[in-house]
């Protein structure tokens, strides 16, 4: 009976000591997805709302009160000099033109009783044969053109006398229009459009103190705008104020945009980003491979060999949610983007990129 049991007690410590062999396998390595690090740029950045302007702007207006008759162009329409812009209507403009056309209708009366003496005279002279022939009809063709003047002047008076005094105003100069304040049947005293000349614009920024230390003339500036998706228009910094402004507590910017490409006009609202400092040929990583270690650096995860391994990073510029590296990880690294949060320093790992 003893022995019996003593069969039965080394067969369960052999059977437990099998189990126990089972249980303690080699765990697989952890699916991890990398990056091989590679030096590239990367900037200090900011970015604040604007609205942009013409460099050089003329604001074009009447001395005189006036009624909107038509408006002949649009915001961004391109015009020449001279080219009419509106028609306006006056009192003052038909009581003008009626002045000029009666000035008008007396000299050419006043010509045609000259040139009718001159004809008269030369009647009498060609009679008496002191005048050629010639001279005689060149007297009669000044009376002729001088009696046709003198129609076209009593016509042009009769249309001023039932015109309405229509005026136009035209474009000083060859430009752009901006903004067209003039509307059809409105007022017309004081501002009716804007117009500017050239491709250059200019956007006042406001930022924080803070960034005030990076500033300077000349830096890269980006202008985007949701009317234009996808399109970057290149600019730079083109003054700044040394202090904050008391009353906004924030630094005033001034950028321009030199254009070539007609797309931009003054009143385009939009975002600029200043690159206050850029740095080339450096590590750069995500804030999906970092972890936080206290309030100085992170911790990163890098694969050697099938191992994974812990080091300690520090950290300079950051855009965004990337970071220059400063110290931690070298060209050439595999640094783990996917995974990090669930290895521990010398697991087994396996990449799996694709």
């Amino acid at each position: 009976m003893r022995t019996d049991r003593l069969i039965s007690a080394t067969a369960m410590l052999l059977c437990s000591m099998s189990c126990g062999t089972s249980e303690s396998k080699t765990p697989e390595p952890v699916p991890v997805m990398i990056q091989v690090v590679s030096l590239e740029p990367i900037s200090r950045t900011v970015y604040a709302p604007c609205r942009l302007e013409a460099a050089s702007e003329a604001v074009v207006s009447v001395s005189v009160p006036s009624m909107v008759e038509e408006v002949l162009v649009n915001a961004g329409d391109t015009v020449s000099q001279g080219q009419r812009l509106l028609v306006l209507r006056t009192d003052d403009m038909r009581r003008s033109s009626v002045n000029s056309a009666a000035a008008v209708v007396e000299a050419s009366r006043a010509s045609l009783e000259f040139a009718g003496s001159n004809l008269h005279r030369a009647e009498e002279l060609f009679s008496q044969g002191s005048l050629s022939i010639q001279q005689f009809q060149a007297r009669e063709t000044e009376a002729l053109a001088a009696e046709a003047a003198y129609s076209q002047a009593l016509a042009g008076y009769a249309a001023a006398l039932s015109s309405a005094g229509n005026g136009y105003v035209t474009a000083p100069f060859s430009g752009t229009v901006g903004r067209v304040i003039a509307t059809r049947g409105n007022l017309a005293s004081g501002p009716l459009l804007s117009m500017f000349a050239g491709d250059a614009f200019k956007a006042e920024l406001l930022i924080a103190p803070r960034h005030l230390q990076w500033l300077d003339t000349g830096i890269p500036a980006v202008f985007t705008t949701d009317h234009f998706p996808g399109v970057f228009f290149q600019g730079y910094v083109t003054a700044f104020a040394p202090a904050a402004d008391p009353v906004s507590g924030l630094v005033p910017v001034s950028v321009q945009y030199n254009d070539t490409s007609g797309m931009l006009v003054p009143g385009l609202s939009g975002l600029t980003m200043l690159s206050l400092e850029t740095r080339d040929s450096v590590v750069v990583l995500g804030e999906n491979t970092l972890k936080p270690l206290g309030e100085c650096c992170f911790e990163a995860s890098i694969v050697q060999e099938g191992t994974a391994h812990i080091v300690q990073v520090s950290t300079g510029l950051r855009n965004g949610n990337r970071h220059e590296v400063i110290s931690g990880i070298l060209p050439g690294d595999s640094v783990i983007t996917l995974g990090n949060s669930i290895v521990s320093e010398g697991d087994a790992v396996r990449v799996v990129n694709p």
